[in-house]
């Protein structure tokens, strides 16, 4: 039977109960914000601070201060020390020569060296990666900190593991750095804006690196990863002009097996040959247009012939021009039309001749459908050399 004075009494403690957890949630609300504010406001005053005493160390201006006499201002908690080497950080990048180099002197300091190498070897998820941030800046690595940062990286955390990887990046052995780039890039949850930014991290940039940078890459895309990975990894050695390697991807392109997942892998490989104005592959370039349609392939084969050049190339784009997709037909008609002027010549010629070719068409042994057709492709091309051609005088009177 039913108690109302037991049911009455429930109702009240749930109620009393939810309006404790309301004040509750509330007031952890408004403490977490009051907290997010503070720091905000300390970090603003900390950075003001030190802005200044960082800049006269790095030009050596203003009253002489050692490395020791800066680091003594700074308390030892954890969120100063991280201010301090954001800060550090931020002032890397936009200074250079000798400033910079006084800069990451400071960065090396033992103090922080120390300290972010305990924050390594902590538990803590946010710790491991404040530390291998601080690693990859410092280039401080000594054996025991590889051997850590090499373990880190191998995590199921991705974001530790992306970390760590970066981390390694600063160690001086190749091997290493190429070893750890494998290792992330054969993984299943990266992204292709890790993928790029490992690239740009493991490539320095500096002239007598550039051959192991090269050879480095090429093994890598011999390796079994996802062919995703590799069309990034093609794409950065043609936007980087890695013309040493040019002939390498030429014969990859050449071997690589023509399916649907190796679509992207292909379209980057001609990407990057056009990039890097590897001539010698245009007849596989050319090879590839006629096997199973692929818009992007051959998207980017308009685009590398193009950039080729020579009229051997043109005219295989002008044959194709006729019977092409829309998107086909656009990008073919761009490349005749804003780039040299004898290509105009060409595609004039290519229309003539097909207008003429209208006379020899028997009306009476064709459905007007089909001559409709006809005459609807060669006015589309008409309608889209005026657009470009347009687009082409506005550009210039700009």
């Amino acid at each position: 039977m039913f108690d109302f004075n037991i049911a009455l009494q429930s109702l009240i403690g749930l109620t009393v109960f939810l309006t404790l957890l309301f004040f509750f949630l509330l007031g952890y609300t408004y403490w977490t914000r009051r907290k997010q504010q503070y720091w905000k406001r300390y970090e603003q005053k900390f950075r003001d601070y030190f802005f200044s005493i960082l800049l006269d160390y790095a030009e050596q201006s203003g009253p002489p201060l050692s490395a020791d006499d800066i680091i003594k201002k700074i308390t030892k908690r954890t969120k100063d020390y991280t201010f301090f080497i954001n800060l550090l950080n931020e002032l890397d990048d936009i200074l250079d020569g000798t400033e910079r180099k006084r800069l990451n002197d400071l960065i090396k300091h033992p103090t922080f060296a120390s300290f972010y190498r305990d924050k390594l070897f902590q538990s803590s998820t946010d710790s491991k990666i404040y530390a291998c941030i601080y690693f990859q800046k410092s280039t401080h690595l000594d054996n025991r900190v590889l051997a850590k940062l090499i373990t880190v990286s191998k995590s199921n955390n991705l974001k530790l593991a992306f970390a760590a990887t970066k981390a390694l990046q600063s160690a001086e052995d190749w091997s290493i750095r190429k070893s750890a780039l494998l290792r992330f890039f054969k993984r299943t949850d990266i992204s292709e804006l890790m993928v790029a930014e490992l690239l740009h991290v493991f490539d320095s940039g500096l002239a007598e690196e550039r051959g192991q940078v090269g050879e480095a890459l090429k093994d890598v895309l011999l390796k079994k990863i996802d062919p995703n990975v590799k069309n990034i990894i093609v794409r950065y050695m043609g936007y980087q002009q890695f013309y040493e390697c040019g002939e390498f991807l030429y014969q990859y392109l050449k071997r690589i097996h023509y399916n649907p997942e190796k679509f992207p892998l292909i379209r980057g490989l001609i990407t990057a040959l056009g990039e890097l104005y590897h001539t010698e592959a245009d007849a596989v370039i050319k090879s590839y247009w006629k096997k199973k349609k692929s818009i992007p392939i051959r998207l980017a084969s308009i685009k590398t012939l193009s950039t080729f050049g020579g009229e051997e190339n043109i005219s295989f784009l002008l044959q194709h021009l006729l019977n092409a997709e829309f998107p086909i037909r656009k990008a073919i008609i761009y490349e005749l039309v804003t780039e040299e002027e004898n290509r105009i010549v060409l595609l004039t010629k290519f229309i003539q001749e097909t207008l003429r070719s209208l006379t020899d068409i028997d009306i009476r042994s064709r459905s007007h459908e089909q001559f409709d057709l006809y005459l609807d492709k060669i006015l589309d091309i008409t309608s889209g050399i005026k657009i470009a051609l347009n687009h082409r005088l506005n550009k210039s009177h700009a």
